[in-house]
Parts: structure tokens; C-alpha cells; sequence
């Protein structure tokens, strides 16, 4: 049984990659996540996740650095370890399937790559398919 996650939180740690035997490549970072939790002083409680890319998702991955904002979906894992301390410890890995940046969104409404011009009306369109 996998149990499916979406986890919108911040980068910790800049983004590290290794190619991996079959030629794909693996990116492989950490997330702070703010949870509600009403018993925490400020009502937010951070939750600490590791995320795990590979091929096009790993390269997308790779496009981020620490303190960007991202948005991650996938499986989630959990893993127990005795620590040093012979404390048994618990930590959390998604393998993730989605990778959605923060960063396309442009303030003042602008598009990439208008150099500072405003968008214009015709640049965003309502018209929907479907």
C-alpha cells in the first residue's frame, strides 16, 4: 500500500544530482512544510520532508536552489533507524512525480521574457476549450 502526497513548502538545502546506472538522472533534496497545529505558539508546526526526483522531474527539480518555493506530489515513504544515540528516529522521503515551481509566477501579472513590459490582454486568455 503507497499513500499519495501533495506538499507545498520551501527548500532547505539547494538541490543535489547523481546520474544513476541506467543513465537517468536523480535529484534529491529536503522541504519545509508549515502544518497547522493549534498547540504550537504561532499555530504552525514545520514538518520536515525529504524529496526525491528522477528523469524529466529531476531535471526540473534542478532548476531550484534554497528558498524557493515548490509544490511536490508523490508516494510517500517512511523509514526507521537507531541513531547514535541508540534512540530509534523516524524520517519521511517522497518520491516525487510532480514538481511545480513558484517561481513562474511573475509580479505585476507579467510574462516571461517581456522585459519589464506589462502583459498584454491578449497574452492571457479566457477562452477554454472545454
Amino acid at each position: 500500500m503507497t499513500a499519495h502526497i501533495a506538499a507545498h513548502g520551501r527548500l532547505v538545502v539547494d538541490v543535489q544530482s547523481k546520474t544513476i546506472s541506467n543513465g537517468n538522472s536523480m535529484a534529491f533534496t529536503r522541504l519545509a512544510v508549515a502544518l497547522p497545529c493549534r498547540d504550537a505558539d504561532n499555530g504552525e508546526l514545520t514538518f520536515w520532508l525529504a524529496v526525491t526526483a528522477f528523469g524529466k522531474q529531476a531535471d526540473y527539480l534542478l532548476k531550484h536552489q534554497k528558498g524557493d518555493l515548490i509544490s511536490v506530489s508523490g508516494n510517500m515513504q517512511a523509514s526507521q533507524w537507531k541513531g547514535n544515540n541508540g534512540v530509534m528516529q523516524m524520517g519521511y522521503q517522497m518520491v516525487a512525480d510532480s514538481v511545480i515551481s513558484a517561481k513562474t509566477v511573475r509580479p505585476g501579472g507579467r510574462k516571461k521574457g517581456t522585459s519589464g513590459q506589462a502583459a498584454s490582454s491578449d497574452d492571457y486568455s479566457d477562452d477554454v476549450p472545454f
